[in-house]
């Protein structure tokens, strides 16, 4: 029995509800395969500098936040 006829085979066992749940992931497994990322070939090196290239494209003429809106009570009820 090949992968394909064991999932079958197990999904026929499920409920319909849990069928279509199976059905659900694998597409989203599909969708996922098929983006691939952008920096997947990149060496950490390369990261790296796409990330500090990311992080210098921001505006540091924003004011710094005040510590009470750091604070964990001002973040959480």
């Amino acid at each position: 029995m090949n992968i394909e006829q064991a999932i079958l085979a197990k999904v026929r066992q499920l409920p319909l509800d849990k069928q279509q749940q199976v059905l659900d992931f694998s597409t989203f497994l599909q969708q996922k395969s098929l983006l691939p990322s952008p920096e997947m070939d990149l060496t950490p090196e390369q990261k790296s500098a796409n990330w500090l290239k990311w992080v210098y494209s921001h505006s540091s003429d924003n004011p710094p936040l005040p510590d009470e809106a750091l604070h964990r009570d001002t973040m959480y009820d």
